[in-house]
């Protein structure tokens, strides 16, 4: 574990000093992939449960042959 700690601390160390618009450069090229898998994740839960509370609420036909009195 240290050894990873060191090397993201060297890595960190490095990306701290390079000129800014660099340092946006990098991030953008390594956090949009991330963010995109994000989203899209988000979504299909998002459906999952939209389906799931749309079959709670939705109208189901009526059986024939019985009345409700």
């Amino acid at each position: 574990m240290s050894t990873f700690l060191q090397f993201w601390d060297g890595l960190e160390l490095w990306l701290v000093t390079l000129p800014f618009p660099l340092q946006v450069v990098i991030m953008l090229a390594m956090g949009l992939p991330l963010f995109l898998a994000c989203a899209v994740l988000v979504e299909k839960l998002a459906d999952v449960v939209v389906s799931r509370f749309r079959l709670l609420v939705s109208s189901r036909p009526a059986e024939t042959g019985k009345e409700v009195r």
